[in-house]
């Protein structure tokens, strides 16, 4: 395992390893180098032969069903604090965040776009393994960047952009709104007022900036952080679901397993015992 700086890593599975992505502040890059697999992402299983480059976004868990004994797989992860960092870059011309997809392919992918995930895999995997490279962290950065804008380009569902007053300060907002929601999330506070408050604005504006750069609502981008660190609760800990549910503020078991079915589509029993 090779870790570098800047919030990412390499590594390398084979047939025999457990390979199963339950960190969902992960952004992972990955390639079949031998063999063929199927594996599981959310709800979906998905076959892959070698040479696939696939692509699972944070907040997403997929984990290997099957594979031949010949497997290889290399993965390159990057955490949410540099993904913050080139979601910031991409300003409100495109927004991945608003593409809801759980799982992208070259082998799924219309031409040219295959082939340019393809080469961004490639570029960014010889910047990860070349630590004398000038300004390394730059082509990284800069690298991710043009993976989620090809990704960006080749989905069919893309919103429009969309402005909101002046595009950086809303970009801004909507970056300390994300920190903020990490950090009071996890601890109970799902209240919009809250938030504005802490940013100095009015829940109006709020709302404003988040639909204008996301297409999203304040409640839905705290929806999609709390369920993060729900699924993170279900699969790291020994947790009952009332503990879950008293730690994430809801008011008993019953309003939480309808909360995340009505998220996820799994009751979180369902879920935990899906990806365990």
């Amino acid at each position: 395992m090779y870790f570098c700086r800047m919030n990412y890593s390499y590594h390398l599975y084979r047939h025999d390893a457990d390979i199963v992505k339950t960190e969902l502040n992960e952004f992972w890059l990955c390639r079949l180098l031998k063999g063929s697999a199927t594996m599981l992402f959310e709800q979906s299983e998905y076959d892959l032969k070698k040479g696939a480059v696939f692509v699972v976004p944070e907040g997403i868990c997929f984990k290997l069903l099957s594979a031949t004994s010949d497997l290889e797989l290399e993965t390159l992860v990057f955490q949410v604090q540099l993904m913050n960092v080139v979601y910031s870059l991409l300003g409100s011309e495109a927004d991945f965040g608003t593409l809801d997809v759980a799982f992208w392919c070259d082998k799924r992918m219309r031409k040219p776009f295959s082939r340019l995930l393809t080469l961004d895999y490639e570029s960014l995997r010889t910047a990860a393994l070349q630590p004398d490279l000038i300004a390394r962290n730059k082509m990284i950065t800069s690298g991710l960047v043009h993976l989620l804008l090809t990704l960006y380009n080749a989905a069919e569902d893309r919103p429009k952009a969309a402005s909101c007053g002046n595009g950086k300060r809303s970009r801004l907002i909507l970056n300390h709104f994300y920190e903020l929601a990490d950090v009071h999330v996890p601890l109970g506070e799902h209240n919009i007022a809250f938030y504005a408050d802490k940013l100095c604005i009015s829940s109006r504006y709020l709302f404003k900036v988040c639909k204008s750069e996301t297409g999203k609502t304040p409640k839905e981008l705290i929806h999609q952080f709390l369920i993060g660190e729900i699924k993170n609760a279900l699969l790291t800990s020994e947790s009952s679901n009332q503990q879950i549910a008293d730690r994430f503020g809801f008011p008993d078991q019953s309003a939480f397993g309808q909360f995340f079915k009505r998220q996820v589509g799994l009751s979180p029993s369902e879920f935990r015992k899906r990806y365990r």
